[in-house]
């Protein structure tokens, strides 16, 4: 069941929507943003799934509580690695879809996101049914530079380079979401 380009911009155009208005009059405080972040992936993506794209192998390799915790962190990481980005948002970016492409690994919807007269960005949005049959963000790719794949590719590291602990990827995550800086005020 593959989606098309018409739906998979009508829904990016959802999400990009749903997102201004969750960060409009921000910045929020870290608990409140996740807060956001959570909702907005739970109605645009699926998380559990996505999980298991990020992890890989490694993800028949762990154990139940592993996948929960993974699971668990991944939206709080995400929220303490991007908080700059998302401290900033003032929830008035709009959102200009440029076209979408079928492709083997679901349909890349291209969109430029103007942040205000004089600066925009170009960032594509990889959609895909998920296994329950639901169209789903699974990608958000900037500069050719996929969050996913970058987000794999590190993660997969510190578990290869731990030997295929996977507890040491869990307790770097823990890490670095206690270690983010309060948002600018």
């Amino acid at each position: 069941m593959a989606a098309d380009g018409p739906e998979a911009e009508a829904l990016v155009k959802r999400a990009a929507a749903d997102a201004a208005a969750s960060f409009a009059g921000g910045p929020f405080s870290r608990e409140v943003s996740r807060d956001k972040i959570t909702a907005l992936v739970g109605k645009y993506g699926d998380i559990a799934y996505e999980s298991e794209l990020i992890l890989g192998r490694y993800w028949r390799k762990a154990t139940p509580g592993q996948k929960d915790a993974f699971v668990s962190l991944l939206i709080p990481f995400f929220v303490a690695t991007y908080a700059e980005l998302i401290d900033n948002s003032s929830g008035s970016t709009q959102v200009e879809v440029l076209g979408s492409e079928e492709r083997a690994d679901g349909v890349l919807v291209k969109t430029r996101m103007i942040l205000s007269p004089q600066d925009s960005v170009v960032l594509s949005f990889v959609i895909v049914r998920n296994p329950a049959g639901r169209l789903v963000v699974s990608d958000v790719i900037a500069e050719g530079a996929g969050l996913l794949t970058t987000i794999r590719s590190d993660f997969t590291s510190v578990v290869r380079n731990a030997g295929g602990n996977i507890e040491v990827l869990l307790d770097a995550m823990r890490r670095k979401i206690e270690t983010a800086p309060p948002p600018a005020r």
